[in-house]
């Protein structure tokens, strides 16, 4: 057994993981493993998830069995690992010890032991439900008491263009959906999920569908291998229509700057319609991610100090400060008067002795 036995990915597992993810309906080549035989099959898009690809190549790599004398690892191959998610979204409301115990069970060919601290490497279990919780923000979401105008003042406010130059915020790119539009105030950054390309392979999944609507439940959405269609338009809709409209030449470009010297999904600057929406979603409300944006805009209006200066003068400006800085502004202001009178005597002092002590001027007959 290898030692890192996900290391190696083929192409037929990446089509395997486009049906167990995305419920591709593959075409007979792909199947068979010949040559892609019609124009509508999902594995002509395979190039667009280039760099999700990437991303799942290099956390699957990485997974080192942690084994025993006598012990196999859990996950032998990459069949091994996609068994575990499709089991997990047939019941997502299994947790850790449950699904462990069903999945490494039901494995054919299973007659050594799994280490249980192999088990939990192999399964990695991300419960988003309580990291997104659904709520409503009023300036964000167009409802019927909504002011247009405020909520387009709101969205033009949180352009990246413009909280780049106006609180000189940095976009850094997050594989972690958990993480999107999650601001790290200590060093001004905002985390971005770009993996548009993975977003769109779930709205497709989903487009016009009954039995998953856009106001399915999580684990509902997971049991036909979807995320929340919701969550799903959010994301894509924050990065697109929000922080990088790509209607503004100026956004686009900055979009495409990202894209282009750091890791961002070229994908982003793909905008995609009536492949994976349906009529009523031109535009959406945020209830997942509507805290975060409201978050971002609160740091538009109360932006914190960056340099010194600003940080110093901020410390500096509660009440106490203020009443202390006029107190010793009034006995500067003393000094400096009592300064001038000091002057003022010493001057006046000198006029006098030249009075009183004239210089005469030589006469023309003194002699050296």
């Amino acid at each position: 057994m290898a030692p890192f036995p996900l290391e190696t990915f083929t192409e037929g597992e990446f089509l395997r993981l486009g049906e167990v993810l995305w419920s591709w309906k593959l075409c007979e080549g792909c199947r068979s493993g010949d040559p892609c035989v019609t124009e509508d099959c999902p594995s002509r898009r395979s190039k667009r998830l280039l760099r999700y690809l990437r991303f799942y190549k290099d956390i699957t790599a990485s997974y080192d069995p942690d084994t025993g004398a006598g012990e196999e690892p859990a996950l032998r191959s990459h069949d091994d690992l996609l068994q575990v998610i499709a089991e997990l979204k047939s019941d997502p409301a299994l947790d850790r010890e449950k699904l462990a115990n069903t999945v490494f069970t039901k494995h054919a060919g299973r007659n050594k032991p799994i280490s249980a601290a192999d088990q939990e490497r192999a399964i990695d279990l991300a419960y988003i439900s309580d990291l997104f919780p659904q709520t409503n923000h009023p300036s964000l979401n167009d409802d019927d008491n909504t002011d247009t105008s405020s909520l387009l003042s709101v969205k033009t406010a949180l352009m990246a263009r413009k909280l780049k130059k106006r609180i000189g915020l940095k976009f850094r790119p997050t594989d972690d959906l958990r993480n999107h539009l999650r601001l790290d105030t200590k060093i001004n950054v905002l985390d971005l999920y770009h993996h548009t390309a993975f977003l769109k392979e779930h709205l497709r999944l989903t487009k016009s569908s009954k039995e998953i609507p856009r106001n399915a439940s999580i684990q509902d959405s997971f049991k036909r291998g979807a995320l929340p269609r919701q969550l799903a338009l959010e994301t894509l809709d924050s990065l697109q229509k929000i922080l990088f409209p790509l209607a503004d030449p100026k956004s686009s470009s900055l979009l495409f700057s990202l894209t282009s010297s750091s890791t961002f999904d070229p994908d982003c600057l793909r905008f995609e319609s009536t492949a994976i929406r349906d009529d009523d979603e031109k535009d959406i409300s945020y209830y997942y991610l509507g805290a975060r944006l409201a978050d971002l805009y609160d740091a538009i209006e109360k932006p914190k100090p960056r340099g010194r200066i600003e940080k110093w003068l901020e410390r500096k400006s509660g009440a106490r400060y203020v009443m202390l800085a006029t107190l010793m502004g009034v006995i500067i202001a003393i000094l400096l008067g009592m300064a001038s009178l000091g002057v003022s005597g010493y001057q006046t002092w000198l006029t006098y002795q030249q009075w009183q002590h004239p210089v005469q001027p030589p006469s023309a007959n003194s002699t050296v």
